[in-house]
């Protein structure tokens, strides 16, 4: 049997996952640089351009034309759970997509997921540029959300039952749930006591909250001593690992004993990081792994990257690949996300990467 096969058969073998429990509509534009005399546009292409405006500006105002490029579903559990489903994985989507109907870019998810929404979605203004994007969220609905919210809305025994399901359960972003270190403390509770299903971590941007925040919550993580992976874009890793003395960058590939070592810290079964250059992990059963990445100079679409990499590095935990070959899939995966501009199923990532 072939690489491709064995992933092939992995995948398709995977079990199932559930993701929550958050819900964005996000709202993406591109910037106009300038309109010429013949009424053609340049657009404002790098963030440092639209920075440059803006401290031009300061001390006055600016105005800057804006162009839709789409409404579209956003968030951890929209994007990362596309990704997932899209592999052909069983997917549960515990969201907030709509408290008495689902918003209708929620809805195509219906095909081929399980979607409980329980509340009203948050809605994220994103300006994207080809080196990066801008995000501005307004998330009143998810930071409300608290563990008697969730009570409230499924009773504790229908928790129980959805937990009792997956082989990985995924929760993101901490950045802008206040309350998550209750809700996962009480979820922690709630897993059966005979299956011992991954929980997966997505902070998103933890420079967000205040730094006694963030350690309390890895303290928290710590203590509980059910299998994680904690996954880390390029940003969040640099600041984490600085809280146990150590330097991460996104371009230079790390020393494997280093990211061992800072797990070994905090104490967590996995972390992964993310970046345009490498993807890298270690864990407690597999050690560390590295794998490089092909930089994607021009990409057609950025925003959902990261959620993308995610969606397949849950995807391959869950089908029981081995480290490299997780860190491996989820770079197939979100490099097919940048220049292709949607989450591949699982012929097209592996049809591309063995070309």
């Amino acid at each position: 049997m072939t690489n491709k096969d064995r992933i092939y058969s992995a995948l398709k073998a995977a079990g199932p996952v559930l993701l929550g429990v958050d819900g964005y509509v996000d709202e993406v534009w591109e910037l106009v640089e300038s309109r010429n005399q013949d009424n053609s546009i340049t657009m404002c292409t790098h963030m440092g351009q639209f920075a440059n405006r803006i401290m031009a500006a300061a001390g006055g105002g600016m105005s800057v034309e804006i162009l839709r490029k789409r409404r579209t579903f956003g968030g951890f559990t929209a994007n990362t759970g596309n990704a997932v489903a899209k592999l052909g994985v069983d997917t549960t989507m515990l969201s907030l997509y709509g408290k008495d109907m689902l918003d209708p870019v929620f809805e195509p998810f219906r095909e081929n997921c399980e979607v409980i929404s329980i509340g009203d979605s948050a809605l994220t203004q994103i300006f994207e540029f080809n080196d990066g994007k801008v995000m501005l969220p307004y998330v009143e609905p998810i930071a409300d959300f608290d563990w008697a919210f969730l009570v409230d809305a499924l009773g504790l025994t229908r928790i129980k039952a959805l937990l009792a399901k997956p082989a990985v359960i995924a929760i993101g972003y901490w950045s802008a749930m206040p309350a998550f270190d209750d809700v996962i403390k009480e979820l922690c509770a709630c897993l059966p006591a005979d299956k011992q299903s991954r929980l997966f971590f997505d902070f998103a941007d933890t420079r967000k909250r205040d730094e006694v925040s963030l350690v309390n919550t890895l303290a928290l993580l710590k203590e509980l001593h059910v299998p994680m992976t904690f996954s880390m874009n390029e940003h969040e890793a640099a600041q984490v690992f600085a809280l146990y003395g150590k330097n991460i960058t996104p371009k230079d590939m790390p020393e494997l004993s280093m990211v061992e070592e800072v797990r070994q810290e905090m104490g967590l079964h996995e972390i992964v990081v993310h970046t345009p250059y490498y993807a890298v992990g270690a864990s407690k059963d597999e050690g560390p792994a590295i794998c490089p990445q092909v930089f994607t100079e021009k990409p057609v679409r950025t925003t959902g990257a990261g959620d993308t990499f995610n969606g397949a590095y849950i995807s391959a935990i869950a089908s029981k690949l081995p480290i490299q070959e997780r860190l491996w899939f989820a770079n197939a995966v979100v490099s097919f996300f940048l220049n292709k501009g949607y989450a591949p199923s699982l012929d097209e990532v592996l049809l591309t990467s063995y070309q």
